[in-house]
């Protein structure tokens, strides 16, 4: 068994997983964040309260912001400091702020506002979101009215349901903020648009007249605590129309609206955060699997041995290896194809929307629903100790867990992939989109009803056995779904296994085409690792083929078997894939994957340090309670 890194690795293996330039600036991020006194302080911020807890982060946002100028650091470089870190205020100021106002404005603008953005002159979020409307554009009810006389827009919250909230940075940090709102001249709506707004003073930091700003408070599970999620309204804000985002549409001075060539503009900001969110969320949970595999490794329960015998390693358990073991290969595939969805959308933005939102739908609900789940089976095969805040578990989880209804659950996010395969039904064929070709099945079921004719392992591991099941799989649901659609019967249940199964087939896809590109010597392990991720992916599927003929008893043993020996096959590469990774103690923040004693030592070491362990200051309470028998007893007297 190896030991856990102290240090990123730099193999070609590593490089594959992370990225060459990425890695690097890991290397270069955590060297810098290793010995600073504010970055890497061992401070225990579950322990505090949740305005101390803000306080320490702003600190550490100002040490990064200091380090970004001093160091010359690229914003990718600013963006690794904060995903290292962890909730801190100023990570959608690249993530989301930036991206935005470089994607949608138009370049005047942008050589205006991006410069103060990059030297954190203004610090921005990004209000989309209302009380009563997340990811229902078309409900959002903030209203940015033009005033012909005074060449401004008017800005209103005209409900309470139209309040912004869980704007991230926004109830305490921003200065500027990006809103989307309703587009009204001359008495007609025009629909969404967005506008950067100043919503606080940059010499005082109040927040302006006509608006009003809380902060959320506290959310679930301590989730995101150092993220100061925000609610505003407007009451007739008033901002220069030169403020209304002029990249794809504009209003000229005497309010005549000159309207976007492509018509879902207002899907571009959804694409951003969505393709951030699938090529990010992988890499959280595969820490959490990190630390589980090495604890797992290190714990032993049971087994055959008697007193004075050496119990079994928990990794050794089928009931370990199976889902941690499926958990990894998965979450690298994500990680592969989360990598593809950023190229394509750092080279589409403009061109072919249609393609780059169903993209990125399938992939923002796949990484935080595969990535929550993932993060809660390696808690699980810790055990107990799992549950120790110092295991750590907490933050990736939770905010892992937060993202499964980032723009709404699952099921509602799902319901856009639904929308595209009707739309997509009813096209020509020269306009079909390539993503969704296996319609064409659906259109000619009896040619693709014949059984698979599978009768032992080996045929499972021909590549076109398994393109042809998956896409037979995501055929069979659309059938349905556009069955009940024709009946006019609720999909919003169905929906959700129908795009998990729609990015099952295009993450297989991908994963084989990136292993075209995989370095020398790395073949046997991700040959392993993709075998395992397909025959377990597939597999997780069976259930749609019931009542079908499309695969026989006898086929499904022999998936069983290809499942099986993939786990087997996996196992002696475990460790050149946790290699590659290589999460170091100031990623991993975690007792039960230490580098210079036993998880053991760690776990006792650090309960050393509880502030309860002098309770003097609740003792007379103490005393006093043993005691209350007494006084009750005598005053009965």
């Amino acid at each position: 068994m190896s030991k856990p890194a102290t240090e990123p690795s730099t193999s070609t293996l590593a490089q594959y997983f992370w990225g060459e330039e990425n890695l690097q600036r890991r290397r270069e991020v955590l060297k810098e964040l290793e010995q600073h006194p504010v970055l890497n302080a061992n401070i225990n911020t579950a322990g505090l309260s949740r305005r101390d807890h803000w306080a320490v982060r702003v600190q550490q946002a100002q040490a990064l912001v200091e380090l970004y100028f001093r160091k010359g650091w690229s914003k990718e470089h600013f963006l690794t400091g904060n995903r290292i870190v962890g909730d801190i205020p100023s990570s959608p100021q690249f993530r989301i702020f930036i991206k935005n106002l470089q994607a949608q404005m138009s370049p005047e603008q942008k050589a205006y506002w991006v410069p103060k953005a990059e030297r954190f002159e203004i610090l921005g979020c990004y209000a989309q979101t209302e009380v009563g409307h997340g990811s229902n554009l078309g409900g959002i009810e903030t209203r940015a009215t033009f005033d012909p006389e005074t060449d401004e827009f008017i800005l209103e919250s005209p409900t309470v349901s139209s309040s912004k909230m869980w704007i991230g940075a926004l109830g305490a940090w921003a200065t500027h903020a990006i809103v989307v709102a309703r587009l009204i001249v001359k008495g007609k709506e025009y629909g969404n648009h967005l506008f950067i707004v100043q919503v606080r003073d940059l010499k005082t930091h109040d927040v302006l007249p006509g608006i009003t700003i809380y902060e959320q408070r506290d959310k679930s599970l301590g989730t995101i605590r150092g993220i100061d999620n925000g609610v505003m309204r407007f009451f007739g804000h008033r901002i220069p129309r030169s403020q209304m985002f002029a990249g794809s549409s504009s209003l000229s001075r005497d309010g005549t609206y000159n309207p976007p060539k492509n018509k879902n503009h207002s899907y571009t900001s959804m694409i951003i955060i969505r393709g951030l969110l699938a090529s990010e969320l992988a890499f959280d949970s595969m820490k959490c699997l990190y630390i589980a595999a090495y604890y797992t490794a290190f714990r032993r329960q049971f087994g055959a041995g008697g007193p004075g015998q050496e119990e079994t390693p928990v990794i050794q358990y089928a009931s370990v290896k199976t889902r941690l073991f499926s958990a990894i290969a998965r979450e690298v595939a994500i990680i592969l194809n989360g990598r593809q969805i950023t190229a394509a959308i750092e080279s589409g933005i403009g061109s072919s929307l249609d393609n780059l939102h169903i993209m990125t739908v399938g992939g923002k609900l796949y990484a935080s629903e595969h990535g929550a789940r993932d993060s809660e089976i390696a808690r699980l095969l810790c055990g107990g100790h799992g549950v120790h805040e110092s295991a750590g578990f907490g933050a990736p989880y939770t905010l892992l867990s937060s993202g499964r209804t980032y723009e709404g659950d699952s099921f509602v996010i799902s319901l856009q992939l639904g929308r595209a395969i009707k739309k997509d039904w009813t096209r020509p064929e020269k306009e079909k989109l390539p993503a969704l070709a296996y319609l064409r099945r659906v259109k000619n079921p009896s040619g693709h009803e014949q059984r698979v004719g599978q009768g032992s392992g080996n045929p499972w591991y021909d590549p076109a056995v398994q393109d042809d099941v998956l896409e037979q799989r995501v055929a069979l649901l659309a059938g349905n779904f556009l069955a009940d659609e024709e009946q006019k019967k609720d999909t919003s249940f169905q929906v959700l296994e129908l795009t998990m199964a729609h990015t099952d087939l295009h993450y297989v896809r991908g994963l084989k085409a990136a292993l075209k590109n995989a370095p020398a010597g790395s073949e046997g392990a991700l040959n392993a690792l993709a075998n395992l991720y397909i025959f377990d992916t597939i597999t997780r599927g069976l259930s749609t083929f019931a009542g079908t003929s499309y695969l026989s008893q006898s086929d499904v043993q022999g998936l069983k078997a290809a499942l099986e020996k993939s786990i087997a096959d996996f196992e002696p590469h475990l460790y050149t894939i946790l290699e590659a990774f290589s999460f170091t103690p100031l990623e991993t923040k975690s007792t039960l994957c230490p580098v210079d004693k036993t998880p053991y030592e760690a776990i006792v070491d650090w309960t050393k340090g509880s502030e309860l362990n002098d309770n003097s200051f609740m003792r007379p309470t103490i005393l006093d309670i043993r005691s209350t028998w007494k006084k009750v007893e005598q005053a009965k007297l």
